[in-house]
C-alpha cells in the first residue's frame, strides 16, 4: 500500500507539471508566471481551458480566469484565478499582481512586476485506490495544507522584441507533514521562467510572431516551449507549438471587430515510447479586450492594443 501511495503521489506531481508547463496560448496568459505582463496588452478579461489525456478518467483539467485592469498613473493591477485538477489532487490559485512601467525610449519600455496570493492544496485520500479495507496511518497524513505565493518579474518591450524573466513563487514551502508512522513530504519549489519573442512584419497585412518560454525547475527537467505564429491582418491567425517533452500541437485564433477573441489548440505526443500516454489534449481561449483602441505605443506591441490611461 505504502508503494503504491508514493507511485500515485508521483505520477500526481509530474502531471501537474505538465499542465503547467505547456499551454499553447501562453502569449496571452504570460502574467500567470511573470506579473510584469500584466495589463501590458490592455484591459481585459481571460479565459483559458486546457484538458489533458482526453479519454482518461481523472485526467488533468486546468482552469485559468485573467483580469487585467484598466491602466492609471503606469500601473497595471490584474487578479489571477487558477485551478488545477489530477486525480485525487485539487489545487487552486489566488494571485492579485502589479506592474509598474519605466519609458526606455520612444520605442521600448521596462515593466517590473510583483505577484502575491495563496495556493490551496487539497487531496482526496478517500478516492485512492486501496487493496485492503484496513485502516491506513500514511494515507490519514495527506491533509489539505495553504502556500503563500509571492513572485517576481521584469519585462523589456519593444517595437521589435519582448523579453521576460520571472519567478512566479519565490518561496520553498513544505507541503504534506508527515506522522508518526511514516514522512510524507512535498516541496512547492521556486522555478525560473524566462520568455521572449519577435515581431516581424512581412507586408501590411502579415505578421510573424515566434516566441518560446523557458522554465527551470529544481528535481525536473527544464522545459522549453516554442510558438511559431502568423497574424492575418490581427483578425486571424496560425501556430504550431513544440515543447521538448515530446510535444506537438497547432492551434488558430480569431479576433472580432470588438475586442472579442476565441482559440483553439490541439496537443499530441511524438515519441515511440511505449510507457507514454498517448490521449491528446485539447485547449480553448477566450478573452475580451476592455477600452480597446488602436495605438503606435510600444509598451502594446504583443497586442497592438491598450487602453485610455486616466
Amino acid at each position: 500500500m505504502n508503494r503504491l501511495l508514493i507511485y500515485l503521489l508521483f505520477f500526481c506531481c509530474q502531471t501537474i507539471l505538465s499542465q503547467e508547463s505547456s499551454l499553447i496560448f501562453n502569449k496571452l496568459n504570460l502574467s500567470v508566471f511573470n506579473p510584469a505582463y500584466t495589463g501590458i496588452e490592455g484591459a481585459a478579461v481571460s479565459l483559458n481551458t486546457r484538458a489533458q489525456w482526453l479519454g482518461l478518467e481523472d485526467a488533468p483539467l486546468t482552469n485559468f480566469l485573467l483580469i487585467h485592469l484598466p491602466s492609471k498613473k503606469n500601473v497595471s493591477l490584474g487578479f489571477t484565478i487558477q485551478n488545477d485538477r489530477v486525480f485525487v489532487e485539487n489545487k487552486s490559485l489566488l494571485t492579485f499582481d502589479y506592474n509598474y512601467k519605466l519609458q526606455l525610449s520612444d520605442k521600448s519600455n521596462i515593466y517590473l512586476g510583483l505577484k502575491l496570493g495563496g495556493m490551496f492544496f487539497n487531496v482526496d485520500a478517500n478516492n485512492i485506490p486501496r487493496i485492503f479495507n484496513v485502516p491506513n496511518q500514511s494515507v490519514a497524513s495527506l491533509e489539505n495544507y495553504f502556500s503563500p505565493i509571492i513572485g517576481a518579474g521584469v519585462t523589456i518591450i519593444s517595437d521589435k522584441f519582448y523579453l521576460g524573466v520571472a519567478s512566479p513563487g519565490l518561496l520553498n514551502n513544505i507541503g504534506l507533514d508527515k506522522n508518526s508512522e511514516w514522512e510524507l513530504t512535498t516541496r512547492d519549489f521556486s522555478y525560473l521562467n524566462l520568455s521572449g519573442g519577435l515581431f516581424i512584419n512581412i507586408n501590411e497585412t502579415i505578421k510573424l510572431k515566434p516566441s518560446v518560454i523557458y522554465r527551470y525547475i529544481p528535481r525536473n527537467p527544464n522545459l522549453l516551449n516554442s510558438v511559431f505564429e502568423i497574424d492575418f491582418n490581427d483578425k486571424f491567425s496560425l501556430g504550431s507549438i513544440y515543447s521538448n517533452n515530446d510535444r506537438l500541437g497547432a492551434f488558430f485564433k480569431v479576433k472580432g471587430k470588438k475586442g472579442f477573441q476565441l482559440g483553439y489548440g490541439y496537443e499530441f505526443l511524438v515519441t515511440s515510447n511505449s510507457y507514454s500516454i498517448n490521449n491528446s489534449t485539447h485547449e480553448l481561449m477566450i478573452r475580451i479586450d476592455l477600452k480597446k483602441k488602436t495605438t503606435t505605443n510600444p509598451e502594446n506591441t504583443i497586442n497592438e492594443t491598450t487602453e485610455d490611461e486616466n
